[in-house]
């Protein structure tokens, strides 16, 4: 284990936590680090990366899963900065045909679109589209029958793919977690002429340094994912036969480079010396953009305190959710923004308190209870429950 301390964090309640994680099994490694006022407070790369017993390294590689998606929500942003793209524009701009086959009703019936989708929909999951693995509706059943999540495809069919299947929902109308922001990926991909890996490349990776981030990476340097249904079903190949850049969750990061972009957004757009963003558009993402009488699809009860939803203080941004309530049983200050991945990677940025967390591990089936469990012991370390 390494660590570093400084600032008035105790890293005992982190400690602790990790500490009973992996004699319970519930982790076998991974890497957290800690950014408080401005210095990095604790850093920890523990437990092993595979089945030989190696050691977590500081550059081990950890498959981020929907902590792809804040990646590619920037990557957007910069192209909305620079008059390329509107958060008011149709996706049918890009991608033809997408939400022109209707609504698929619980009836089993089509009705029309009230409205095309936009990209303020793809950012903010309100756009209709659903993952298949996410239920067994009619709807997630066409989405198995046509293969739309496959890693032997491309953002160019998968696209399409979507394009020719009918909305869970109507556009803007109800929060449903899904492949919105593969669609997004696909969005980038036409405006930039650029497959979504070199894109990502030019518009955050490289500007960033975010050198050990990528959807292929050398499979010797990632750490083992356990047995689950999540590593079945939803992770990437990681070889030859993987073609598809997923913007939903195909990225793999060290816990150095993704604590680079939670510094650059902390920083409003800026890390040593390069602007990535303008204040106002770091300003715009942190905002809680659902429609006001927004409702939720069925699966976001399964996003547990992540859940944009009343209940959990959140709201969603563009491209997190964005905490827009402080409550007694969750720790955090107000305009905190956050998002998980499925992998059991996780982090947040909470402005008010100065304080960034990231934790990188591959633990799927433990996810929601080590996202409740890291935030209490980070807090805990900050002496939350004793504020005055």
């Amino acid at each position: 284990m390494t660590k570093k301390i400084q600032s008035n964090f105790n890293p005992a309640s982190v400690e602790g936590w990790l500490s009973r994680e992996l004699a319970a099994g519930r982790l076998e490694g991974g890497a957290l680090e800690v950014h408080h006022t401005g210095k990095t407070v604790y850093t920890n790369e523990f437990g092993t990366s595979n089945s030989y017993g190696e050691a977590v390294r500081r550059d081990t590689m950890f498959w981020i899963a929907s902590m792809t998606k804040p990646v590619v929500s920037v990557a957007a942003m910069r192209l909305i900065e620079r008059d390329e793209l509107s958060l008011s524009d149709w996706v049918s701009d890009f991608v033809p045909g997408f939400g022109e086959h209707g609504v698929l009703t619980s009836s089993g019936d089509l009705e029309a679109a009230k409205r095309p989708p936009t990209i303020l929909d793809l950012m903010t999951h309100t756009s209709g589209v659903t993952y298949d693995l996410f239920g067994n509706e009619a709807i997630h059943r066409r989405y198995a029958q046509a293969q739309v999540f496959d890693f032997r495809s491309n953002n160019v069919k998968i696209a399409e793919k979507l394009a020719n299947l009918p909305l869970l929902y109507q556009p803007g109308t109800v929060f449903e977690y899904g492949m919105s922001t593969d669609m997004l990926g696909r969005v980038i991909e036409v405006l930039t002429g650029l497959p979504l890996d070199d894109a990502l490349q030019d518009l955050v990776l490289g500007p960033l340094g975010m050198n050990d981030t990528s959807f292929l990476p050398d499979a010797k340097k990632i750490a083992d994912i356990p047995p689950s249904a999540i590593r079945d079903n939803i992770a990437p190949l990681i070889s030859p036969e993987q073609t598809w850049w997923s913007g939903g969750g195909g990225l793999y990061s060290t816990v150095t480079d993704y604590m680079r972009f939670a510094r650059m957004l902390l920083h409003s757009g800026k890390l040593d010396g390069i602007r990535v963003l303008r204040p106002q558009t770091v300003a715009l993402m942190r905002q809680d953009h659902l429609p006001e009488n927004v409702k939720y699809g069925n699966y976001t009860a399964a996003l547990g305190i992540t859940a944009p939803w009343t209940e959990n203080g959140l709201g969603f941004g563009l491209g997190f959710a964005v905490r827009t309530k402080c409550l007694d049983h969750v720790p955090g200050g107000m305009g905190e923004y956050l998002w998980p991945g499925v992998s059991g990677a996780n982090f947040w940025t909470d402005p008010e308190n100065d304080l960034i967390v990231v934790f990188l591990t591959h633990a799927p089936d433990h996810r929601s209870d080590h996202r409740i469990g890291l935030r209490n012991a980070v807090y805990a370390g900050l002496n939350w429950g004793n504020r005055t």
